[in-house]
């Protein structure tokens, strides 16, 4: 291995691949942890504790990932190595390795206690307690980084073993890490123990205000740390406001306080303002609302009289504006000159022309406010309007009113006329029937007559289809026809088009879940309800199964080449087909989230299937010419065809905790056909899936009659056939076929020489 500082930058180099793509981090990390170990340069333990920092706080790596690599790797000895440097090694620590182990072990305290809380590792447990400890041990002292980093810590840990809020006790992973979601009788994780450390701690951090530190560094990084728990920790967070309400932070404000004690004072005063401030803004009905103000005020004018200039003063003099006037006489002084004489020649006039149509509100509007025109009178209520209408009539000035009333008049008159004639209707109403006695100069003045004119000419004719002659509809021509290539580029657009909806509608559901609408269930249900993502679904799968549905049944040819719907006959331009290959590739890109998906279209698919082999099959003449009865599979070729292709893309990918995913699909889709079970058998071939296909197949012999037979032969092969299998697969064959079981053991136990067999026979039947 190089120098230092080349080592230092090929792990700089493996750090920007991270940032450009964090989905990586679980695999450099491990590799990284050997390189800045506890014997490595302090050149790279520093590099190693600033990257487990910046990776362990980093909001694109998921917390799952996080508990994954922390569970599976060295990451927790490693800060152990760091932080308890001295007294492992009998070596001199480093702030700057010891500053960012601490933000490191902040971000992860958190998922260790979730990762302890749910596999009781003990071993874990203790390496973060001692982590803890080291921790604790450097918050009186130490630089100045460091103690706030600790402060951190610190707060993170009351957060953690402080009860919070539990929005959904079935589902722990999205609730906030706290001590609610322990049981009581955990063996690792003593809830009374926890609490009583978490209170001790508390107030640990609230005696830095309780004894009116003045170290701004620590008490800032206090406040904001208790302004977190404040937040999301309502149990303790009048406790903390209390405290915070009796702390003075301008105990170093004096005549002689240097600069740097003023600049002190001056930030620990505003931080403290903020804190009761946001905490103020967060929870306006609390109970010390009305003292958080006053000490906030309180605070405001002993900061501005602790650095007064003008100390010779009685009191300091009010703040006016430069004009001379202050805000209550400004307003008044402008309400007075807008309502008297002085403004009124300046207000526009009031319109007494309407168009026609106008409502009644417009009619009686004088005012060009909009705030007053846009309030509805009806808001008020009816006794207040009784009470108000009097007073109010009897302090109207007689001269506006008598303007008013001519204004209202004046717009019915507007209103009661005619609308004026255009050019087109007073010729027609002058011309008449008798087109000799019109004479345009009678009507309208020398500019007028040549304009009219112009406009008659333009007019069409009014008979212009003559007498008899009737105009047919008028049809556009129909557009060429399509070459199979154009036919499919347009169906790889448009299919490109709903899909991204599809995966645009999957993201919103992630941020932001929808509230489930109520919809009709079944093959009858609507799709034109709404525009989610369950009607996309549906009327996708409805266009791949139903729009071909019945189109071949004319021609013999086509049912011969394409009667079965298959993927495989289809020509290249099908629609139908297009879509079930995108739909399996979006499955496939998320079979977790999305297996609702492939249940909702293979049910499709088998009822298609269903209705086409009715309709050419009538019940009635099914087995009139001596003909066997075709099996399910020959009735749902499509369906079972695409049934096996999806297994076979969705079998290589289950892990040993898909156990519900393959158990679901299973069990909700409306036909088995005999096909899946040989490849439910082949997942078994891996040992660490032998639970999962047992627990599937068991499933289907206790709650899938119709395959319970299917079912028992598949664990009968298991069990003849694989040994991995045959301890777990015994066990549920023996109390469904025990005659197959006793024989298989008996042939077993002769076939096996001096005794061996009977041996094993014994150790299988023990359990």
């Amino acid at each position: 291995m190089g120098s230092p500082a080349d080592v230092v930058k090929q792990l700089s180099s493996a750090r920007d691949i991270c940032l450009r793509d964090p989905s990586i981090y679980p695999q450099v990390i491990p590799g990284v942890l050997p390189v800045v170990g506890p014997a490595t340069p302090v050149e790279q333990r520093r590099w190693g504790a600033d990257f487990l920092a910046e990776a362990f706080a980093s909001p694109v790596f998921s917390a799952e990932q996080k508990e994954k690599v922390i569970g599976s790797s060295s990451v927790m000895s490693t800060l152990k190595s760091y932080l308890c440097r001295k007294l492992e090694l009998g070596q001199e620590e480093d702030p700057a390795v010891v500053k960012s182990a601490v933000q490191c072990a902040a971000s992860v305290y958190p998922l260790v206690f979730r990762h302890v809380m749910n596999t009781s590792d003990e071993e874990m447990w203790g390496t973060m307690a001692a982590i803890k400890s080291s921790i604790l041990r450097r918050m009186d002292a130490g630089p100045a980084g460091v103690q706030i980093c600790c402060v951190k810590f610190a707060a993170i840990v009351v957060q953690v073993q402080t009860a919070g809020l539990v929005a959904d006790p079935r589902r722990q992973e999205q609730n906030e890490i706290s001590l609610a979601l322990v049981p009581s009788e955990h063996s690792v994780l003593k809830v009374g123990n926890l609490e009583a450390e978490a209170s001790g701690l508390l107030d640990r951090l609230m005696f830095v205000l309780q004894e009116n530190s003045v170290d701004a560094l620590l008490v800032t990084a206090t406040l904001n740390a208790l302004a977190t728990i404040v937040q999301r920790r309502p149990s303790v967070g009048s406790k903390i406001l209390g405290t915070v309400l009796n702390f003075n932070p301008l105990k170093l404000a004096s005549g002689t306080a240097s600069g740097k004690d003023k600049v002190a004072v001056r930030s620990m005063t505003r931080t403290t303002m903020s804190f009761l401030l946001n905490a103020m803004k967060r929870n306006p009905q609390n109970n010390l609302a009305g003292r958080i103000m006053q000490h906030v005020d309180r605070l405001r004018a002993l900061l501005a009289q602790a650095f007064t200039e003008t100390k010779q003063l009685k009191r300091p003099a009010p703040d006016e504006p430069t004009d001379g006037l202050d805000d209550v006489k400004r307003q008044r002084i402008e309400g007075a000159t807008v309502n008297g004489t002085r403004n009124a020649q300046h207000a526009p006039p009031i319109p007494t022309y309407i168009p026609p149509g106008s409502t009644l509100a417009q009619l009686f509007t004088l005012s060009n406010d909009r705030a007053v025109t846009s309030f509805h009178v009806e808001q008020i209520p009816l006794p207040y309007v009784a009470q108000l209408v009097p007073p109010l009539l009897a302090s109207i000035d007689p001269a506006k009113f008598v303007a008013a009333t001519k204004i209202i008049s004046e717009r019915l008159l507007n209103l009661s006329r005619p609308p004026p004639l255009d050019a087109r209707s007073a010729a027609r109403g002058l011309l008449g029937d008798d087109e000799d006695d019109y004479d345009p100069a009678s009507a309208f003045q020398e500019g007028d007559v040549e304009q009219v004119m112009n406009r008659l000419d333009q007019m069409p004719p009014e008979d212009i289809a003559g007498p008899g002659i009737a105009i047919g509809p008028f049809k556009l021509p129909a557009p060429p026809p399509m070459d199979d290539f154009e036919k499919e580029e347009y169906t790889k657009t448009a299919l490109v088009r709903v899909f991204s909806t599809l995966r645009d509608l999957d993201e919103e559901a992630k941020i932001k879940p929808a509230k489930k609408a109520e919809v009709s269930k079944g093959f009858t249900r609507s799709t034109s309800t709404a525009h989610d993502r369950d009607h996309w679904i549906t009327l996708l799968t409805r266009i791949a199964t139903r729009a071909p549905f019945g189109l071949t049944d004319d021609s013999d040819d086509a049912k011969q080449e394409n009667g079965d719907r298959s993927l495989i006959k289809a020509p290249p331009h099908n629609l139908s087909s297009r879509i079930r290959e995108t739909l399996l590739s979006y499955i496939m890109e998320d079979f977790r989230r999305r297996i609702n998906v492939a249940i909702a279209w293979l049910s499709e698919e088998w009822y298609c299937d269903t209705l086409a082999y009715r309709g050419a099959h009538p019940p009635d003449a099914a087995n009139g010419n001596g003909n066997p009865t075709p099996t399910p599979e020959e009735q749902t070729h499509t369906y079972t065809a695409l049934t096996l292709r999806l297994l076979d893309s969705l079998i290589p990918y289950l892990d040993t905790k898909d156990n519900k995913i393959l158990i679901r699909l299973l069990s909700e889709i409306p036909s088995l056909p005999a096909g899946v079970f040989p490849r439910i058998e082949r997942v078994a071939d891996d040992p660490e899936r032998v639970g999962l296909v047992v627990q599937a197949l068991l499933y289907l012999v206790m709650f899938r009659p119709p395959v319970r037979e299917l079912a028992l032969d598949a664990l009968e092969g298991l069990w003849r056939n694989n040994e991995d299998a045959r301890a777990l697969a015994g066990k549920h064959l023996g109390k469904w076929r025990p005659e197959v079981v006793a024989k298989g053991l008996e042939e077993m136990g002769k076939g096996e020489p001096n005794g061996e067999g009977e041996r094993e026979v014994k150790s299988e039947e023990a359990p």
